[in-house]
């Protein structure tokens, strides 16, 4: 997990609505040092991807 970036940079297209400004809809403790902050109106499959990953478990 060493290779993997702590930071992923997601570019979305320009907003129609210049007056929108995001804010923050949730934030999640991952790790002792590690926080993520979800803002509102993310795509639910860039949600769906993240949550994914971070909550993985093995039923074995």
């Amino acid at each position: 997990m060493e290779d993997k970036p702590e930071f992923v940079q997601v570019k979305v297209a320009a907003l129609k609505n210049k007056d929108y400004k995001p804010q923050k809809a949730m934030q999640l403790r991952v790790d002792q040092n590690k926080t993520v902050v979800i803002y509102n109106r993310i795509n639910n499959y860039i949600l769906d991807a993240f949550l994914k990953a971070v909550f993985t478990h093995d039923d074995a």
